[in-house]
């Protein structure tokens, strides 16, 4: 046996009578002209494995097919086989194929085979006598025509078709009105995109006994296809070699569109509820179990090949606040039967926190008895977002309001107090007659100066608290803070004895910006300072902590306190004073609560008058 490659001559086998060669590796294969002959077929018709094989008998393709003559010559050098071709008429011939291994590659596996071919025909021996076909009008040829169903025999030895007259009529023909024959079948009235199955089904019964039915579509007279249901059963001989095999097809076209609109308007709702984010539920009182469509599982990010959860566990996707008013309407429904609508936090699969919409009504059964719950699930987590920042956004804009208008009244009021002062000064310097008259007025207007620079300063400090908020946060230790700002206010904790005591162990910093953060605690350590109690040293303590995911700091002294009752509702606004013993001026207080706004924090005040107060921040 050769192992080493030796070209060949592909187009000198055409010479060679009933000689064939395949090149497995390239998969060439070339065959004498002699079989077209044979056949009665104009010459080089058949030339090539593809044009073999679309004259050859279907049931016989199997022995073209690579994978199989690779295993057939994997441990054989030499092999035969019978095959059937179908000559100009359209009958077919038997021929024997005889074949060896040319050459063989390094795994053993045969890479060239070749061989030759013999017509047989005339030596295969009259196959199998089977029992004639019924007669005309016998009670079976009734029964058949009677049932919605064409009925087929097919003769596997001669390849000779029967077909029933409701056969003819399922495909729009007369009794009759097409030729009868598998090839017809095959090639002319199967669709191309189901012989392959056919085929293989068709083989699978036949040499394997599994059951042969399947949809097919097939070529009317009409000019188009519809969808049959065929189904049939084969004969064996004594030696398993099969001799016939009938059948049936049933119009199925209906049925197939039926299913293909059902799928057509699921797949429609399906991409409807996606888009929407909506999703079906139900639930089954008497079983307790909860069906969940693919886009109820999608809202829930619950992964689709796991087991929908119990009733218990769908609950638990709800956080605690949540978890009981959809109980609570959930629980109405059971017992009165009445429609839910809720909208709630929930919390996904994913621990991702979303808000959703959740709708359910009961399901009754012919008594009238509640038997399940069955609603839907939306994602409203875009439109609630845009709501809560709407509501926001009109909280912070009424807030900017309410700072627009102070600021407007102390431009207007202060500025305009100032300068109406300046103007009757003015005047009176120059009614006076006297300098000693004229140098206390000079005085005044000194003052009056004073105080108008003082009310610049002031509005300038919040214009500049607004322009500070666009700059960048970053993380403060509240140590390091704290003693920058003790270093600068340390002439006044001399002067007053001040102790300040800090505990910041619980949470250490905070991501801030910078100026605010060292603006709001000078100014409540200043005020606790000012407003400590006459002949009492000042104590500050300030501490942090974490309480609900927040950063809290507090400030807490012996002072004077504040009377709350009283001036609860005026404690954070511009100019205003609470004490009448010291020269504060009302606006730090204002100051802090402006910049804690700007940064969305929030701070919460407890005094009592000769007490204390203290002042918790909220970041």
């Amino acid at each position: 046996m050769k192992t080493i490659r030796e070209p060949w001559n592909r187009e000198g086998y055409y010479d060679i009578p009933n000689f064939w060669a395949w090149d497995l590796t390239s998969n060439t294969f070339s065959i004498s002209d002699n079989v077209n002959a044979i056949l009665s077929l104009p010459s080089q018709t058949i030339n090539n494995l593809d044009t073999l094989k679309r004259h050859l008998f279907s049931l016989d393709t199997k022995w073209l097919d690579f994978n199989i003559v690779k295993e057939l010559t994997k441990d054989e050098n030499y092999f035969e086989q019978e095959i059937r071709l179908y000559n100009a008429d359209g009958n077919f011939q038997f021929f024997q194929i005889n074949g060896y291994v040319e050459l063989r590659d390094a795994h053993n596996y045969a890479v060239l085979l070749k061989g030759t071919f013999t017509h047989i025909s005339y030596l295969i021996e009259y196959p199998e006598k089977l029992p004639a076909p019924p007669v005309h009008k016998t009670e079976f040829e009734l029964i058949i025509n009677s049932i919605e169903a064409g009925i087929w025999d097919w003769d596997l030895q001669f390849d000779t078709i029967w077909w029933s007259s409701k056969f003819y009529e399922l495909l729009g023909y007369q009794d009759g009105g097409i030729s009868t024959s598998f090839n017809t079948f095959f090639n002319t009235l199967l669709h191309q995109d189901d012989k392959a199955k056919v085929e293989q089904l068709i083989g699978e019964h036949l040499y394997h006994h599994k059951p042969y039915k399947t949809d097919i579509r097939l070529l009317c007279r009409s000019g188009e296809y519809k969808w049959f249901q065929t189904s049939g059963q084969a004969m064996w001989n004594k030696e398993g070699k099969p001799i016939k095999m009938a059948g049936s097809i049933i119009d199925i076209t209906e049925t197939v569109n039926y299913k293909s609109s059902l799928l057509k308007n699921e797949f429609l709702l399906n991409e409807s509820a996606k888009l929407a984010r909506i999703g079906a539920w139900e639930v089954d009182l008497k079983t307790q179990k909860v069906y969940w469509s693919e886009s109820t599982k999608a809202i829930h990010e619950f992964p689709s090949h796991l087991e929908t959860p119990s009733l218990a566990e769908a609950f638990l996707y709800y956080p605690e606040a949540s978890r009981a008013m959809v109980a609570k309407a959930f629980d109405e429904t059971i017992a009165l039967g009445k429609a839910f609508d809720v909208s709630c936090e929930f919390l996904t699969y994913l621990q991702n926190k979303i808000w959703v919409r959740v709708i359910g009504s009961p399901l009754f059964d012919t008594q009238g008895i509640i038997i399940g719950v069955r609603g839907v699930i939306k994602n409203i987590d875009e439109e609630k977002q845009k709501e809560l920042f709407l509501q926001d956004s009109l909280k912070i804009i009424h807030e900017q309001n309410k700072k627009l208008v102070n600021f407007a009244h102390i431009v207007s009021h202060n500025l305009r107090s100032h300068t109406g002062n300046l103007e009757m000064v003015s005047n009176f310097i120059e009614e006076c007659d006297t300098e000693y008259e004229q140098k206390l007025l000079l005085d005044s207007v000194k003052q009056i100066s004073k105080q108008l620079s003082e009310t610049i300063s002031q509005l300038n400090e919040v214009l500049v608290t607004q322009s500070q908020v666009q700059q960048p946060k970053v993380r403060i230790c509240f140590d390091e803070m704290l003693t920058k700002i003790k270093s600068q206010i340390q002439s006044e904790l001399v002067l007053s004895s001040a102790r300040i005591k800090s505990n910041f162990t619980s949470c250490k910093s905070v991501y801030y910006i910078p100026a605010y953060l060292e603006s709001i605690l000078t100014n409540l350590l200043s005020n606790a300072i000012q407003f400590r109690k006459p002949e009492v040293c000042p104590e500050i303590t300030l501490s942090s902590w974490i309480e609900n995911n927040k950063i809290i700091l507090q400030i807490e002294d012996n002072g004077v306190g504040i009377d709350l009752e009283k001036y609860k509702y005026k404690l954070f606004g511009m100019h205003h004073t609470f004490h009448k013993h010291t020269s504060g001026k009302g606006f730090g207080l204002f100051l802090i609560k402006n910049q804690l706004d700007l940064m969305g924090s929030k701070i919460e005040v407890e005094s009592q008058e000769n007490i204390g107060t203290t002042f918790k921040i909220t970041f």
